[in-house]
């Protein structure tokens, strides 16, 4: 039963687990910001992509085989049920485990439970994986409890089977395409290949299709690795759905772009283009023309292969939906940290061994678990085995196991420790002044905002309404930049200069301007700034109407506070016809209009400086 290949294959797991877990502890200690390559322009990256958006997806597989086995009734397909739906719930317990990496705050993933915004589509896809999760729980237990002595429990569950698989299958429906729900509130972010209206309804056909092509890799990987003979006529009728279900995936995704006016971007010369054309060759066409032809179904080879080019293929297509399909308009490339792709790994190969740990002492497959206990009894049998290079006696069975995989794991995890970044967690970015003319960009790149100010200025009243904006400058200034105070883009500034004071009022005997006569020289006792600079800093404003403390807040905090009252009020006004003024979206839009005018407005600026 322990095969050379098994004991390989669960050594590199257990490498891959140890990786992992040295790099979990470092995340959860220094933060995403040193322990991965994400930043404000991809704030979605591998964990998302991968972890969330792909994980879920690859754990289809259980309801569509409990639809195909209990709900339409083809028991042919009986021997890959309880396999697929260990699978599913090890793959939803792998989506949790792998958001509580990429939440800021993971402590808080338990809010959607309580505080509920019914508005999101990311809030029902959190309802309907904790439910199903709880409902594969639920379908999983009666193979656990086979052995137990809890068989009562186990027959209720059993007699329930029905209905919690039909909600099963409900709960996936809802969620597998509401993860497409998700891209549709980025129209002008994610890249018009992969953006279209009908996102919900191409997640939802390629997640069967993945969970097909899920199921069949599974099964041929089991068969490898336990050197049994795979279930062929089984493997060949899942070959044969899976070809019209990837053909139907094609066609579907091909009339949309039909319809939409896009299929001249498959005539661009982009990169983008030539990804798309990879992620549809690997998904759709190459498994679809393998699984069309009866001698490749028949054969273990031909349904690997094609089982996983689909796997592939829909995993980069959630990669690329996600993460690398926006690249085009935040114009910054990410590349995932190592230190991401080993915890993706890691939590994959846990699962892998979970997986084959339940596989060999649980009724999920009856041929494998009783391969496993015929190989523990024989090894139980034998005389002690003493290697020829140390000639120390591990033991035998799982005390050997627990001995040499360990060392493994724990080898593993010293590596990813030592070699995790050294770097700092980011705590304070520092701003930059806004460039341009009538257009100006605000903010860090590569996120910029694009503010057309001179607009701004005529619809305020002109040159008066400056103060509305410029509502604190430096002394003997008029329309200071914002940059100046608030110097940090989310921390606090000081934007007082005691030594400048000093020398302004004539040294340390004026102290007592500002601190008061007989009193201690300390921040406490110190005047209210407003006191002598109402008229040469503040003058009229609606924004900073009490000035008495010198610190400047965050720069993003200041934009917000500034931005949003104004635009929501103005969005109030029905001349306007502008309801979502204040939304994030209206300044926060990284299209090629905002670049148009910034790139016209510094042209407009050197042609007057040239002809002046």
């Amino acid at each position: 039963m322990q095969t050379r290949r098994m004991v390989l294959f669960k050594a590199a797991l257990w490498a891959l687990a140890g990786l992992g877990a040295g790099v979990a502890l470092y995340r959860f200690a220094a933060g995403l910001g040193a322990s991965t390559a994400l930043g404000d322009s991809t704030p979605w990256g591998l964990w998302i992509g991968f972890d969330v958006m792909g994980g879920v997806a690859l754990a289809a597989g259980g309801f569509v085989i409990a639809a195909v086995t209990h709900i339409v009734g083809r028991e042919r397909y009986l021997p890959a049920a309880r396999p697929a739906i260990l699978t599913a719930f090890l793959g939803y317990g792998a989506v949790v485990v792998g958001l509580l990496f990429d939440l800021g705050l993971p402590w808080n993933i338990w809010h959607p439970v309580i505080f509920w915004n019914v508005r999101s589509p990311l809030f029902e896809v959190a309802w309907c994986v904790m439910l199903y999760f709880a409902v594969l729980a639920l379908e999983v237990a009666p193979v656990l409890l086979e052995r137990t002595r809890l068989q009562r429990l186990r027959q209720l569950l059993l007699r329930l089977a029905l209905p919690v698989m039909i909600l099963g299958i409900m709960l996936s429906t809802l969620h597998q395409s509401s993860l497409g729900s998700l891209l549709l509130i980025m129209p002008f972010r994610v890249h018009p290949l992969w953006y279209t209206p009908r996102l919900p309804e191409l997640f939802f056909v390629s997640a069967i299709c993945l969970g097909l092509a899920m199921v069949m890799v599974e099964s041929c990987l089991t068969s490898w690795l336990y050197r049994k003979e795979p279930e062929r006529d089984m493997l060949a009728g899942l070959a044969r759905m899976a070809a019209w279900a990837l053909a139907g995936y094609l066609v579907i995704r091909l009339a949309d772009l039909w319809a939409q006016g896009k299929l001249g971007l498959l005539a661009a010369p982009t990169w983008e283009r030539n990804l798309f054309l990879v992620e549809m060759l690997l998904s759709a066409v190459i498994p679809a023309a393998l699984f069309f032809v009866p001698a490749v179904r028949r054969s273990f080879a031909g349904v690997w292969l094609g089982a996983s080019a689909a796997v592939l293929g829909f995993v980069l297509d959630r990669i690329n939906a996600s993460g690398l399909s926006q690249v085009w308009a935040t114009r910054f490339f990410y590349f995932p940290a190592w230190t991401e792709f080993a915890v993706s790994l890691g939590i994959v190969a846990a699962c892998g061994l979970i997986f084959c740990f339940i596989q060999e002492h649980f009724p999920v497959d009856r041929e494998t678990l009783a391969r496993a206990e015929q190989d523990r009894a024989a090894r139980a049998r034998n005389l002690p085995q003493f290697p020829a290079l140390t000639q120390v006696w591990l033991g035998e069975g799982w005390r050997k196991a627990a001995r040499v995989y360990s060392m493994i794991f724990m080898g593993a995890m010293a590596v990813s420790l030592v070699g995790a970044p050294t770097g700092e967690p980011v705590v304070a970015i520092s701003t930059q002044r806004a460039r341009g003319a009538e257009v100006l960009r605000v903010g860090p790149g590569p996120g910029y905002v694009y503010f057309e100010h001179a607009r701004h200025q005529k619809d305020l009243g002109g040159s008066t309404s400056c103060p509305r904006c410029h509502h604190l400058h430096k002394v003997g200034d008029v329309g200071t930049p914002c940059s100046e105070c608030h110097r940090a883009l989310d921390t606090p500034t000081l934007v007082f200069d005691h030594a400048a004071h000093v020398r302004w009022v004539a040294e340390r005997p004026s102290c007592p301007k500002c601190h008061g006569p007989d009193q201690a020289q300390v921040a406490s006792s110190v005047a209210a700034c407003q006191d002598c600079h109402r008229k040469d800093m503040m003058g009229p404003n609606p924004i900073v109407t009490s000035f008495t403390k010198p610190v400047g807040g965050g720069y993003r905090d200041a934009m917000h506070r500034m931005c949003i009252p104004c635009h929501a009020e103005k969005g109030k006004d029905p001349s306007i016809k502008r309801p979502q003024l204040g939304y994030c979206g209206t300044c926060h839009n990284e299209g090629i209009r905002a670049e148009r005018l910034y790139r016209e407005s510094v042209q407009t600026s050197a042609s007057r400086a040239g002809g002046g």
